[in-house]
């Protein structure tokens, strides 16, 4: 979370959302931006006992597909070995060359409660949190998809035109369209809609989609 009372904003970090480059856009272009890291994912309710609720509350919401898959890479980079045991190839190898054993782990890793066994891998597990969570009624929410535009409003009201540098850029491994994606998906798309509807339907994004890969 990023505070600046000069400016009267706070920003809310979603995980898996851009936050990292938004972070390091206001702490290097606001003077009195302040990162409060042991309040990095705090929801609003949180935020709101801490600073004053006439400040402009933010965040950036994602596709739930693509955010569930960008979550699955964070797990698949850092804990390969737990969840594809005894792997040591790239991610762009795994989803290549390695498919049905990633496919197999995208399925454990939504089904199994803590399917990692390092126990600090669970304050990384986003995967059934709403975005809406980290949302109130008068969040100003922007969208991943179209960032760089969303995020002029944040530029003019600093006084700041440089731009949102990305840090986290989104690959084909994040984007649900893909055929590789909607394979592994597919089985499982009523377990995320059930669990993520209130994302589609708030944020305007389509639970469905067909086999051509558009989203609809």
């Amino acid at each position: 979370m990023i505070v600046s009372d000069r400016h009267r904003l706070v920003f809310t970090h979603i995980p898996k959302n851009a936050g990292t480059s938004i972070r390091s856009w206001l702490t290097t272009h606001i003077e009195d931006a302040k990162s409060h890291d042991d309040q990095k994912h705090m929801t609003p309710h949180h935020v709101y006992t801490r600073h004053r609720q006439d400040y402009t509350h933010f965040a950036v919401v994602r596709n739930p597909y693509d955010r569930l898959l960008s979550q699955y890479n964070f797990h698949v980079e850092r804990y390969a070995d737990y969840i594809l045991p005894k792997s040591k190839l790239t991610r762009k190898q795994q989803y290549h060359e390695k498919y049905a054993e990633l496919k197999k782990g995208f399925a454990n890793w939504l089904t199994d409660p803590y399917p990692i066994a390092d126990r600090q891998a669970k304050w990384y597990d986003y995967r059934w949190c709403p975005q809406a969570v980290w949302c109130t009624q008068t969040t100003q929410v922007m969208k991943f998809e179209t960032l760089a535009e969303d995020f002029e409003w944040v530029q003019e009201r600093v006084g700041v035109r440089e731009p949102l540098d990305t840090l986290n850029p989104t690959t084909a491994n994040t984007d649900h369209t893909t055929s590789a994606n909607r394979v592994l998906l597919a089985d499982h798309r009523t377990l995320i809609q059930s669990h993520l509807m209130v994302d589609f339907k708030r944020f305007g994004y389509r639970p469905d989609f067909d086999r051509s890969g558009k989203n609809g």
